[in-house]
């Protein structure tokens, strides 16, 4: 629905991310992206999202969930599934400031929230989180909370829920960023399912304040990726151009670039 590309000039692009999936008959919407630009696209694509049946919400920054009370007054029926800890304050440091990049709820419905704590089965979709791994990605040093006295931390990230589609053929990984790493969102799938055959989503390889390519770090993903048999991979929002260059330079999977108003069909 959103994505910092688009296809078209029709199309709106952001710095964010939402994705429309259609599966065993639901309708399922993951993220929101920056602002109600998601909502405009699925208009001018045909799609309702009034019908969505489950809205899932990837982790607590604004890029990912700034247009939540838009969906929240236009949509009346979906459930909304998040982490417990969704809504707690999140922060980037940039040039010494703290800024606010969390998700206000101080004016939304909360009652149509349902926090899950640790993982949850709904028909064929598993909720996830990543508890207990350390990513070691350069660029989650600039993210912060703050503790129970008030002081800025370094985000651990179990605001992160990731999501696993289950159908006959495969299983499909949708992703919001992967802050935690996606070699340890996948060792955590092998909990639940034997295989993942495609990952959909951000792979956060680059920022909008940070010139850091990441060059180790991104050879460490795609040695990973490359062992775990992925057989086919949809990076966008965060992962950069810089890091979908890598990825095609020296993947051994099949690689799609999406961008606002992409369709996949698995």
């Amino acid at each position: 629905m959103v994505e910092n590309k688009s296809l078209n000039k029709e199309l709106s692009k952001e710095h964010g991310l939402s994705l429309y999936i259609e599966t065993n008959g639901l309708k399922v919407l993951f993220d929101v992206g920056e602002s109600k630009k998601f909502w405009k696209n699925a208009e001018k694509l045909g799609l309702n999202l009034e019908e969505v049946d489950y809205l899932i919400l990837s982790h607590g920054h604004k890029d990912h969930g700034g247009g939540l009370s838009y969906f929240l007054k236009k949509n009346k029926k979906a459930k909304i599934y998040c982490s417990e800890y969704y809504f707690d304050k999140h922060y980037k440091k940039i040039f010494g400031a703290y800024i606010d990049i969390g998700i206000p709820y101080e004016y939304l419905d909360v009652e149509r929230f349902n926090f899950v704590e640790n993982a949850l089965e709904i028909e064929n979709l598993k909720l996830f989180h990543c508890f207990n791994k350390e990513s070691k990605n350069p660029l989650n040093e600039s993210l912060y909370i703050k503790n129970n006295d008030g002081e800025y931390i370094k985000d651990d990230f179990r605001h992160e829920l990731n999501l696993i589609v289950k159908e006959e053929k495969q299983n499909v990984l949708f992703i919001g960023c992967a802050h935690m790493g996606v070699e340890n969102v996948l060792d955590e799938c092998k909990l639940n399912v034997d295989k993942i055959n495609t990952i959909i989503g951000g792979l956060h390889l680059s920022s909008r304040t940070s010139l850091n390519k990441n060059e180790k770090y991104i050879d460490e993903i795609l040695e990973y990726l490359n062992k775990a048999e992925v057989e086919a991979l949809y990076p966008c929002h965060c992962t950069g151009e810089y890091g979908m260059k890598k990825i095609i330079e020296k993947s051994r999977f099949h690689i799609f670039d999406i961008q606002t108003g992409s369709k996949i069909n698995l």
